[in-house]
């Protein structure tokens, strides 16, 4: 479906591309992925022409569009950005029908699309006559996702679309898209700089690095199989099987269950329902720890009004660092009967978390590890 052919890109003596090779299958969910810099996103924009390559070609459905007409390509090929850029002076209705609109569908077959793309999200005809300020960013992303979708482009990039959200909306929307996926078998191209969104949404992941591919392979191939350090560095330890823990990194998972004070005391019940915990972290906008709630506050408030988690007193407990040393907090954790501790890098934002389970792995890992000599 897309290939990419000796692909190099520079502005003046930076290269940015530096002779890319790379076919994404028909059909396939392909996630570009690497630190910032690395090109992905460069990578993506080349696709639709958003940039024109230094040397090299690339081929859409077979043909180099470098001949095809950018207006005609981009037509074929659905684009949603982190920023959503839905217009905010247009319905809902009219967000979603604006490229229909430009290729001269009547008005009885934009409707029937949209309502029928609203399903797909489990939206309903209500939200044709509002406008982005009356959703959530939550229901905006979807917006802007079925915008894309709807003149039905074999191809849709998604650079970044996510990465705006909270973790509940986060992880709402990838389940969204794994599902989306399944029905309509389009192919994606997804940037992120998240592995664990990588890991969780691809057929392929494309790992990269100063402007090359440092390795592409599915999920599976890339946590059993690594190609070097820098590979399984990016990765994690932690996240490799028979990954050896010696620090916090190796032993942390980066889903820790993080919501806002303005959630709501009912929906952080559910959401330690559907997460399994019997906490969660709360954090302010910019991923910085306020506290810990655990369901023993949430006990001793439950039955008054739905206030937000914001207005109920936090606990605050024992955190860790990424090189602090995991049996020093293994042993903690064991001491004080505490199920999960929060990761925190220099300045004081959450960035993983260590739990019980974690130190399950870890015993197993060594476990398997002594077994297999």
């Amino acid at each position: 479906m897309v290939r990419f052919e000796n692909v190099s890109m520079a502005y003046g003596t930076h290269e940015v591309l530096k002779n890319l090779n790379l076919h994404i299958g028909e059909g396939q969910l392909v996630v570009l992925i690497g630190p910032s810099g690395c090109g992905k996103t460069t990578t993506l924009q080349l696709i639709n022409r958003l940039i024109r390559p230094t040397a090299g070609s690339i081929f859409v459905d077979g043909k180099d569009i470098s001949q095809v007409d950018p207006v005609d390509l981009r037509r074929g090929i659905g684009y949603v950005i982190q920023e959503i850029g839905l217009f905010p002076h247009m319905t809902i209705q009219q967000n979603i029908e604006v490229v229909p609109k430009l290729l001269g569908w009547d008005e009885n077959r934009r409707k029937e699309r949209t309502l029928e793309l609203l399903k797909l999200v489990n939206m309903d005809e209500k939200y044709l006559s509002s406008y982005p300020s009356e959703l959530s960013g939550g229901q905006q992303q979807r917006i802007g996702l079925l915008r894309a979708l709807a003149v039905e482009p074999p191809i849709i990039l998604m650079d970044e679309p996510f990465g705006a959200l909270d973790p509940i909306t986060r992880e709402s929307l990838q389940e969204e898209i794994k599902s989306l996926q399944q029905k309509l078998k389009k192919t994606i191209v997804f940037v992120t700089h998240d592995m664990d969104e990588a890991l969780k949404l691809a057929d392929t992941i494309v790992l990269m690095k100063d402007g090359e591919i440092v390795q592409a392979a599915t999920p599976k191939q890339l946590l059993s199989n690594p190609a070097n350090e820098f590979v399984e560095q990016f990765i994690g330890r932690h996240r490799i099987y028979g990954g050896k823990a010696d620090t916090v990194s190796d032993v942390m998972s980066d889903k820790a269950a993080c919501v806002l004070p303005e959630l709501s005391l009912v929906e952080s019940v559910e959401l330690m329902r559907q997460k399994h915990v019997p906490s969660l972290f709360v954090v302010d906008d910019n991923h910085h720890l306020l506290g810990q709630i655990t369901i023993e506050e949430i006990r001793q408030v439950y039955g008054r009004e739905n206030i937000p988690v914001g207005e109920v007193p936090l606990y605050h407990g024992p955190t860790a660092v990424k090189d602090e040393s995991a049996k020093e907090v293994f042993d903690m954790m064991m001491e004080n009967h505490i199920d999960a501790v929060p990761v925190l890098d220099e300045e004081n934002r959450v960035v993983g978390v260590v739990t019980r389970s974690s130190m399950v792995k870890s015993l197993a890992h060594v476990v398997w590890r002594d077994e297999n000599g």
